[in-house]
């Protein structure tokens, strides 16, 4: 796999990126391939750190999709449901 994820051709590096069997390192190189596909594929691998998964989460042009990651944890989710719920209204006592 880590030979594919450097090929020149992008469905091949897709492929690769799209592959459990890649490294996480490998797939981390491949979220700035320069084909959007490429890099889809790669913020969802598996194996993605979560160190890189929060810095995903915290930027605005990768936010969506790291949010779909399958290994995204429950807390986190939980989280992140709370920041785009709106407030409460607040209504005057009597």
């Amino acid at each position: 796999m880590e030979t594919f994820s450097r090929d020149s051709n992008e469905e091949v590096r897709h492929r690769a990126a799209s592959d459990p069997r890649l490294s996480p390192a490998s797939a981390v190189r491949l979220l700035d391939d320069p084909h959007e596909r490429v890099r889809y594929a790669a913020a969802l691998h598996p194996r993605l750190p979560a160190r890189v998964m929060i810095r995903l989460l915290r930027d605005a042009d990768t936010a969506q999709t790291a949010a779909r990651h399958p290994a995204l944890p429950v807390p986190v989710m939980e989280q992140m449901l709370q920041r785009i719920q709106p407030a409460a209204p607040v209504t005057p006592g009597p």
